[in-house]
């Protein structure tokens, strides 16, 4: 139990340190590595031909694709609003996060699935964004392909070209990759506390921000997390919800905040600023669930027998 509060203490006190120490923000170029080093560890652990498409990570990045467009289409028709609207379609057509398989290494669920969907979403929506970007701000530019690809190239190629070559001629890749968990842990939990930080130095400086403002697209971008994570839960067969919940709900929200402040503005870029807090309250809650089962079901086991 001792575990459980400890982890997830961890995670509630790096998103209060973010919000309390908003010059964390500055080491936002710190991001990219951090990604790069838990993607590392997570692949040493992944068998890179098991990693093949399946019927339910074609259903997961549809679900992205169609909850990023609807959200934009409801919001502008029930607020009118071009701002509230975009604030809208950033949050929802966000891509995996690069942290999802390294959080579901956490709860024991299957990594190498979890993989697959990353790159599928993120490729995916990537390409997609290329179209839907000019559609929905008319602000556009054909160099925004180039950066994303080779932002592609060196946050996912690097540590899993890496990986799979260390695997290749060390077996006893896997083994050390365990070994390193924790310190993939406290990697999440710095990452963590700069996005954050980073989110709320964002808030602070955005000019003529409203309260009622803040309230409302903080209430969408909560609605949308969970339809998200709801969603992706129902949308697979029963053995890969917790999978399926992950992948749609953990959200890549520095990608699209830098998009979005790019071609959106600063109230627009809110939405996945907000997005920020929601899924890391609920990765919190959800490693809090998973270690006191886990808590639960040992203590079962070592429980006496009574004839």
């Amino acid at each position: 139990m001792f575990k459980t509060l400890f982890r997830t203490g961890l995670l509630l006190g790096a998103m209060i340190l973010g919000v309390l120490i908003p010059r964390g923000g500055e080491w936002i170029f710190l991001v990219r590595y951090l990604l790069m080093g838990m993607l590392f560890i997570v692949f040493l652990q992944v068998n890179i031909t098991r990693m093949k498409p399946e019927k339910s990570h074609w259903k997961i990045f549809l679900g992205n694709l169609c909850i990023g467009i609807f959200s934009w289409l409801a919001v502008w028709w029930i607020s009118g609003e071009k701002t509230m609207a975009l604030a809208a379609f950033f949050t929802g057509i966000i891509p995996t996060a690069c942290a999802a398989p390294v959080v579901m290494k956490f709860l024991g669920g299957r990594v190498e699935f979890t993989v697959v969907s990353f790159l599928i979403n993120t490729i995916g929506i990537s390409l997609a964004l290329t179209g839907l970007v000019p559609l929905t701000t008319g602000n556009f530019t054909l160099s925004f392909f180039s950066r994303v690809a080779g932002t592609l190239v060196i946050v996912i190629g690097v540590p899993l070209a890496v990986a799979f070559l260390i695997r290749r001629w060390y077996k006893g890749a896997a083994l050390l990759a365990q070994r390193m968990s924790n310190f993939s842990f406290f990697l999440w939990n710095f990452m963590l506390f700069i996005t954050v930080s980073a989110a709320c130095k964002s808030i602070r400086e955005t000019p003529d921000m409203g309260w009622m403002t803040l309230v409302r697209i903080g209430v969408i971008s909560c609605v949308i997390c969970i339809v998200n994570f709801t969603v992706g839960y129902w949308i697979v067969p029963r053995k890969l919800r917790r999978e399926g919940s992950q992948v749609l709900g953990q959200k890549n929200t520095m990608f699209l905040l830098y998009i979005a402040l790019t071609y959106g503005g600063p109230v627009p870029a809110l939405g996945p600023t907000f997005y920020v807090l929601w899924q890391n309250l609920w990765n919190s809650f959800q490693m809090y669930m998973y270690d006191r089962r886990k808590v639960l079901r040992r203590k079962k086991r070592e429980k006496p027998c009574h004839s």
